[in-house]
């Protein structure tokens, strides 16, 4: 609407300095004519000899006030023919106009584009074959609105584009409900929005405009990590300082508690050397969330990276002082130990350690494990056989229980098999181990031997026959009970009462066979018990009344 009225208005603007233009040529014709025929009468009056030729003054602009010479007949001809082309010339002026005129018709009546252009190539043809002034004030009013067409065929091309870029993303502008902050999380839809907009202009490679989409993005979900970190991975191509900056912003201000983008964050100034901003970062979200693994891993392998390894080591050791929890607290010895034995070469540090550990906690498998280990990579290129088997015995003596001593004795078999020196150690091993352990271990194998019972087709098998007795039972105390009321209504038509007297008789003669069931079963168990004698009565269970 608003190329339109510009448009409209610019048509007006034309018609007007068109509706100016015709004026002043009407003007300058008139004059033409009057200077053309008061020549004319002259030369006539001079060729009559009327009057005589200069009697009259005759009065144009720009020509002075002189007295004619008389005409001869060449000369006559000559001005007649200047007239001719004086009245092409007027012609010529006529029809550029009345072209003005009928292009300002068209304009108003169709209001086409066409008619516009075609305008203005007329403005150009008429106006541009005069050179433009030094100063924009002595512009005439035809070549302003020539520059004013040119400007808008100019500007056309442009306009386009950005129409066709507002109808591509006009969808995705409607459908974004909340363009400010809250604490209160987005839609589904919204979230998904903002991603398929992002994804979109990321396409047309139009870094200034993708970043302030990002930007507007970022006001409405600042709390979403993963927006953050897809604005970090496109401008970690274009500018290293700006993503720095923007790290910052989100570790600092809006993600204080999320670690991934932390540790993302550490990495990045890692790589460019930064390393105090690194520090920063991990030490950031150490303070934040204390106690995640990955933070306290990755700052241990900062300050290993860059030779602190006594730094390192701290860190891991204070993690163990603060942990909770028996499996946290093996976790992190085990990498403490790791790390005192393949970074810092200090096997003698480990074993101390772990001894240490051992004699607080003598019940921990994974502490004699680990000893294990320890003991068993220490040597250069042999493992110290005796190193390794003093800590199977220790490990055999201790606190443990009977299931988990077996499983180390028949480790130290395979060891001594495999690296021992002494055959008269191997031959004591397999004695004790025969004799204290082997038969617990064979339990162990025959438990799991054992195979599982199927109780599942059982217990189906029994829900299936509950369910069909259920069924039956229910089929059949329905039928019988209609028709019992059906029996009991059909006696009711005979007279007043007839259905409770029925119903009566029935449950006495009930009762009866009930009380005599149950005398014949006590009898029979009575004999039983005493031994029945000959012909004593047999029981017999009675016949149930299935109408009841």
């Amino acid at each position: 609407k608003e190329e339109e009225e510009e448009a409209r208005a610019a048509a007006e603007e034309a018609a007007r300095l068109a509706e100016e233009q015709r004026k002043q040529a009407e003007e300058e014709e008139a004059k033409i004519q009057e200077d053309i025929k008061r020549m004319q009468e002259e030369q006539k009056m001079a060729v009559l000899g009327d009057q005589p030729p200069g009697i009259e003054e005759v009065t144009m602009e720009g020509v002075e006030d002189q007295e004619p010479a008389p005409v001869e007949p060449e000369e006559e001809a000559v001005q007649e023919e200047a007239v001719k082309e004086e009245a092409e010339e007027e012609e010529k002026v006529e029809d550029v106009v009345a072209m003005q005129e009928d292009a300002v018709e068209e304009i108003k009546e169709e209001e086409k584009p066409e008619a516009v252009e075609q305008m203005t190539e007329d403005f150009n043809k008429v106006d541009m074959e005069e050179p433009l002034p030094d100063s924009p004030e002595a512009l005439t009013a035809k070549q302003e609105a020539a520059i004013r067409e040119q400007m808008l065929l100019d500007m056309a091309p442009i306009h386009e584009k950005i129409l066709a870029e507002i109808e591509e993303v006009v969808t995705f502008e409607d459908g974004i409900k909340r363009p400010y902050f809250h604490v209160k999380e987005l839609e589904r839809v919204q979230l998904k929005n903002w991603k398929n907009y992002l994804n979109l202009i990321i396409e047309k490679k139009n870094n200034p405009r993708t970043i302030i989409l990002f930007e507007r993005c970022l006001i409405a979900c600042a709390f979403y990590e993963g927006f953050w970190i897809k604005y970090i991975n496109f401008m970690s191509d274009i500018d290293k300082e700006v993503t720095s900056s923007i790290y910052r912003r989100a570790c600092m201000v809006h993600l204080v508690k999320k670690p991934y983008i932390h540790l993302n964050w550490a990495a990045f100034e890692e790589e460019r050397g930064n390393l105090e901003i690194a520090r920063e970062a991990l030490d950031h979200i150490d303070k934040g969330m204390p106690g995640l693994i990955a933070v306290i891993l990755r700052r241990a392998g900062l300050e290993r990276r860059t030779g602190n390894i006594e730094q390192g080591g701290d860190i891991i050791k204070l993690a163990i002082e603060n942990c909770r929890g028996r499996e946290t607290r093996d976790f992190w010895i085990n990498k403490y130990i790791g790390y005192l034995q393949y970074s810092a070469k200090e096997i003698d540090v480990a074993r101390k350690f772990l001894n240490e550990q051992i004699e607080r906690n003598p019940r921990n498998k994974k502490l004699y494990v680990r000893l294990l280990d320890l003991e068993h990579s220490s040597g250069t290129q042999y493992p110290n056989c005796a190193a390794v088997v003093a800590v199977f015995d220790k490990a055999l003596t201790s606190s443990l229980t009977i299931e988990e001593k077996a499983g180390f004795s028949h480790r130290r078999l395979t060891f001594l098999e495999e690296f021992g020196d002494n055959v008269t150690a191997i031959i004591s091993a397999y004695e004790d181990h025969n004799k204290n352990w082997k038969t617990v271990l064979d339990e162990k194998k025959k438990e799991s031997s054992v195979p599982i019972k199927d109780y599942k087709r059982r217990d189906n098998y029994s829900n299936n026959r509950n369910y069909n007795r259920d069924r039956n039972y229910n089929r059949d105390r329905n039928y019988n009970h209609q028709n019992n009321y059906n029996q009991n209504n059909f006696n009711n038509q005979g007279g007043a009462g007839g259905y409770n007297m029925n119903y009566n008789m029935q449950h006495a003669q009930q009762q009866q066979q009930y009380q005599q069931w149950y005398s014949q079963y006590a009898q029979q168990q009575q004999f039983a018990a005493q031994g029945a004698p000959q012909g004593a009565p047999q029981y017999q269970q009675p016949q149930q009344n299935r109408g009841y």
